[in-house]
């Protein structure tokens, strides 16, 4: 079954002009800045003028609003058009595509990780893109390549929550791929998932952060470090803490690579062995709009015609470059850390804000403690819900309470609440804070 699904997706990943895109993108890298922001503002003025012909949204905010498709020449002339948030895709679905071409296009939802997963439409051609995109910049960034033994652990529920006992994965032949699941990561089932991903003898592991860190606590804690011994792991799609990478990186003896991009293909982060998080120019226009005092990502795709997204508001919050080129010597810009969604604020009683940044920084040294995860619905609570080892003391409760007193003052109040596991989002992923606060999504 899973050989099944993998051979399906090669069917649509691994055609067309994919290979194409593997030759380009490679060039491309080494471009200097001017190359790159020639080529990335031709593609915006190509994305901008379809958008304005051919979808039924943009031809009538266009035509209210009188912006011309040719006012948007660079990436710098984007301010000239409103912001398009989650709630406008969804609500506006179908006006967001072209309406006069009969497009090849396939249909796809994000993993919906603020409750409410966003539909999209995705051309083959940017099928391609995205995953020529991650083979170049992504995995031979990490020395790895496509078809190398893999190890994957994501949002997949590839086996039924009520199994009892392994196996906890399933092998896909067509990527030589063990694919683990993330919803039986407990004290009881990672014994047989490190004994069979140290069997299969991955050399690379592709994981949400949450879930190969609880994996390399396991085995930091079990004195089992480097029995799986994988040439890189890349991780996405949660934000990746230092304290993470450290363990992660000493429990399997190799680099971190860490990445960012969402479901809807709008923009392509990642990190070279230099360390920099590098944008992938070709991909998307990112900019940095101030929210709550910091930043939100704002993207603009380049590579889908299906359903083509201008300033879209990601949610997610990250830090501008600086402007120094990365020593790996590629043109391409880099930016600071991703640190996680907007919404993921805990609010104290008087006013301030404090994100899941500062507050991971009270759960790092905490001895004992597997998962965590904080919930506010009021301004002056928060609940903790806490999973923890059998030889979790109360020592190791007071370090923690003390920890986020640091971090949150005295006023609020923290309730706590021990649990087996910490509740995921429907995608599979973990979230550090949840917001329930009136008006914050």
């Amino acid at each position: 079954m899973a050989t099944g699904y993998g051979l399906r997706q090669r069917m649509i990943r691994n055609r067309g002009d994919y290979t194409h895109f593997l030759k380009e993108l490679e060039q491309r890298q080494w471009w200097d800045e001017e190359q790159l922001k020639g080529y990335q503002d031709a593609a915006l003025r190509s994305i901008v003028e379809f958008a304005a012909r051919e979808v039924p949204y943009y031809r009538d905010l266009f035509s209210k609003q009188k912006i011309r498709a040719t006012d948007i020449r660079t990436a710098a002339d984007l301010v000239e058009l409103p912001f398009l948030d989650k709630a406008t895709v969804q609500e506006q679905g179908e006006r967001l595509r072209p309406d006069r071409l009969k497009l090849n296009a396939l249909g796809q939802t994000t993993g919906g990780t603020t409750g409410r997963p966003v539909p999209y439409w995705v051309t083959p051609s940017a099928i391609q893109f995205n995953y020529a995109t991650f083979e170049t910049r992504c995995r031979r960034w990490a020395s790895v390549k496509f078809g190398d033994r893999l190890v994957s652990i994501n949002g997949k529920p590839i086996v039924p929550m009520s199994q009892v006992g392994p196996p906890y994965w399933r092998h896909n032949l067509a990527f030589n791929q063990l694919y683990i699941s993330a919803y039986h990561l407990s004290d009881a089932n990672l014994p047989a998932i490190v004994d069979r991903m140290a069997k299969f003898g991955p050399r690379m592991i592709v994981a949400y952060v949450s879930a190969i860190h609880r994996i390399a606590r396991f085995m930091l804690d079990t004195k089992r470090e480097q029995e799986v011994r994988p040439q890189s792991i890349l991780v996405s799609s949660e934000t990746l803490f230092d304290w993470q990478r450290a363990d992660i990186e000493r429990a399997f003896g190799c680099k971190v690579f860490n990445g960012y991009s969402l479901g809807e293909p709008v923009c392509f982060i990642s990190e070279c062995s230099e360390g920099g998080m590098h944008v992938s120019a070709e991909y998307g226009v990112v900019e940095y709009i101030e929210s709550d005092g910091g930043h939100e990502i704002v993207a603009t795709g380049l590579i889908n015609r299906a359903m083509p997204l201008l300033r879209y508001r990601t949610g997610d919050r990250g830090t501008p470059g600086d402007g120094t080129r990365c020593s790996c010597g590629r043109g391409l810009a880099t930016v600071g850390p991703i640190a996680g969604r907007v919404d993921e604020m805990v609010v104290t009683p008087e006013g301030s804000t404090v994100g899941p940044a500062s507050l991971s920084l009270a759960f790092q040294s905490v001895q004992n403690l597997r998962e965590s995860q904080i919930v506010q619905d009021i301004p002056d609570r928060i609940t903790l819900y806490l999973a923890v080892a059998s030889n979790y003391i109360p020592a190791n409760e007071a370090f923690l309470l003390k920890e986020l007193r640091k971090r949150l003052g005295n006023t609020i109040s923290i309730d706590l609440n021990y649990v087996d596991a910490v509740p995921r989002t429907v995608s599979g992923k973990q979230r550090l804070v949840v917001s329930k606060l009136k008006g914050r999504k």
